[in-house]
């Protein structure tokens, strides 16, 4: 019995059964630049979907801790399908020279994982808090996949990201992963425009949905935004953090000086470093 058992198990992995399928693979070999090479990892929520993560690395192979990071959305969707979408070298290297495992993640939808998008959007009856989790998700099969190869850490990750990204960085805070120290939300937020008046909706629901947030997350979480972002003001932020914090999350606030012509921009923007690094530098530190 033992042996038929074990020649079923050879004949699956074999002819690339569920089994197999269930492991993270990588796709082509490292590049010169931090060791640069796309993964794909098997969705667990979502049946023969793969999430694909650009995976910068330092040298050797001792385990190091994983920062997982994931993009914006951009208004022109071409450009959300672009193969190194959300890949912003500088802050790449900047936590690369710190020690960490970078993994830039495509969350479904986008750039190298492609297919349908998981968040879903209206202006009537909008609900960020689940668009938030579907993207979480995606994150949490990265972590889940790369915590288990042998030159990463299974614990300290740190979730990184921009804007939608940031708001799925403040989701995941809110599903507790065990895996995860904290996470860093840079102009998070989500919003819409109306096909009827063309204006921007659905921001009041922000501050809605990030107080269910905060009555889950126990994750320290690091929020970065600016006085002049263009897509996500002052006042909006500032009811966002307090409606956070006010439901129980665990949240340093940081609302910065205008940078640039849109404060948007501010991770994007290699001149960035500069002012969210002090930020950073103590946050990462705290939580590692």
């Amino acid at each position: 019995m033992r042996r038929l058992s074990v020649l079923v198990l050879a004949a699956a992995l074999l002819c690339g059964s569920p089994v197999a399928a269930q492991a993270p693979r990588p796709e082509g070999g490292e590049g010169t630049v931090h060791r640069e090479q796309v993964w794909r990892l098997p969705h667990n929520a979502d049946e023969g979907r793969e999430i694909a993560a650009i995976v910068f690395r330092p040298a050797g192979d001792t385990p190091r801790p994983l920062v997982v990071m994931t993009h914006h959305t951009s208004g022109d969707n071409a450009r959300n399908g672009e193969p190194r979408h959300g890949v912003y070298p500088h802050v790449v290297s900047w936590f690369v020279e710190r020690g960490y495992v970078v993994a830039v993640v495509h969350r479904r939808g986008y750039g190298l994982t492609g297919g349908e998008r998981a968040e879903r959007f209206a202006c009537r009856r909008p609900n960020h808090f689940a668009a938030g989790r579907a993207d979480a998700a995606d994150l949490a099969v990265v972590i889940d996949g790369l915590t288990g190869l042998p030159f990463v850490r299974k614990d300290g990750v740190i979730v990184v990201g921009q804007s939608t990204g940031g708001w799925a960085a403040a989701a995941l805070a809110a599903e507790n992963h065990p895996a995860v120290a904290g996470t860093i939300n840079f102009g998070g937020g989500r919003r819409g425009r109306s096909g009827e008046t063309g204006q921007a909706c659905a921001l009041d629901e922000l501050v809605r949905d990030a107080r269910f947030m905060g009555r889950r997350a126990r994750t320290p979480a690091l929020w970065i935004y600016t006085e002049n972002d263009q897509s996500f003001g002052p006042e909006l932020t500032r009811r966002m953090a307090d409606a956070y914090r006010l439901a129980g999350g665990t949240l340093d606030f940081q609302l910065l000086p205008a940078f640039g012509r849109d404060g948007h921009a501010l991770l994007p923007n290699p001149g960035g470093i500069r002012i969210w690094g002090p930020l950073v530098e103590p946050f990462i530190q705290k939580v590692r």
